[in-house]
């Protein structure tokens, strides 16, 4: 992510991010990092744009590294 300070970064993924959410990266995390990375930078550039309004759920996670993981 360009411009962005990895605290920056951290600061948002916790405010669009539901706890449960978090934990569940961070255990993805330790299989597949740059899965992980994706995401996290995926998701920073949906709340930059102003097109997620509210934390998300676990599910809603899920669906997206599912969705990363079968692009790549």
């Amino acid at each position: 992510m360009g411009g962005l300070e990895a605290e920056e970064k951290k600061q948002i993924l916790r405010k669009i991010i539901s706890p449960e959410g978090r934990e569940r990266l961070s255990r993805v995390k330790l299989v597949k990092p740059e899965l992980v990375s994706q995401l996290e930078d995926y998701l920073v550039g949906l709340y930059l744009s102003g097109r997620i309004k509210k934390p998300l759920s676990e599910t809603e996670i899920i669906k997206l590294l599912e969705m990363l993981s079968s692009k790549g």
